[in-house]
């Protein structure tokens, strides 16, 4: 009885085990030459994504070259606009150094004209004082 009984067991768990592998696996499909089919299209396709890959890396390499020529330009700009810039803050300075050239002279006339009047002003009341002062005595 024990033999039939282990048999028995291990028939039950190999009829159980197999039931579960075939049970797990998905069913077959009615279309699978349609499957096949679209998958060799997909695998024929491939060249022509590749060559779309290939062009449109190429038209971003284009870009990337005519931005760089771009910024080439504008780096060529900007030091040539910021040696112009030097030149004329040059020019400002050397204007802003004769203008104050320029007023410190407009200072030194008005104060030597202002003190030959001043002079002048002063000799003319003296002597009348002084003839004042001399028909007094």
């Amino acid at each position: 009885m024990k033999f039939k009984s282990r048999y028995l067991q291990t028939g039950l768990i190999a009829v159980l085990v197999l039931s579960g592998l075939t049970a797990a696996q998905p069913s077959v499909h009615a279309g699978w030459w349609e499957d096949y089919k679209n998958g060799v299209k997909s695998f024929t396709s491939l060249p022509e994504e590749v060559n779309e890959l290939k062009q449109g890396y190429s038209n971003a390499m284009n870009q990337l070259d005519q931005a760089q020529t771009s910024i080439e330009a504008y780096r060529e700009e900007n030091a040539r606009l910021a040696e112009q810039n030097q030149l004329l803050a040059q020019t400002i300075q050397q204007l802003q150094q004769s203008e104050a050239e320029r007023a410190a002279s407009a200072r030194f006339w008005k104060t030597i004209v202002f003190s030959a009047i001043g002079l002048v002003v002063l000799w003319f009341v003296f002597t009348r004082l002084v003839r004042f002062g001399l028909r007094r005595r």
